[in-house]
């Protein structure tokens, strides 16, 4: 079952991955035209301001939108409501 939080980051994280396939530095083999198409997604994705109004809005179905990053280790929890982070780490304590 996706929390609202999982689908937030999901957002976010799939909106860094497109801008970064927009930069041949961070993506230097990415063919011309998936750069292209990644353009043509992000130009209607939407921005962080709209996935917080959507959190504000539905906040059954999505989270407040937090420094998510990609680059974040999987062992590290991201700051989040208290009841999130600790059933988070309840899990992670049930799977190891």
């Amino acid at each position: 079952m996706t929390v609202p939080f999982e689908r937030t980051r999901a957002l976010v994280q799939v909106k860094e991955f497109l801008e970064a396939m927009l930069d041949p530095k961070q993506t230097p083999r990415t063919p011309r035209w998936m750069r292209g198409r990644a353009k043509a997604l992000l130009r209607h994705y939407p921005g962080l301001c709209e996935i917080e109004m959507a959190h504000k809005a539905l906040p059954s179905e999505f989270g407040p939108v937090l420094p998510f990053s990609r680059t974040q280790s999987k062992t590290e929890i991201p700051a989040g409501p208290a009841w999130l982070v600790e059933r988070v780490t309840a899990r992670r304590k049930d799977h190891t």
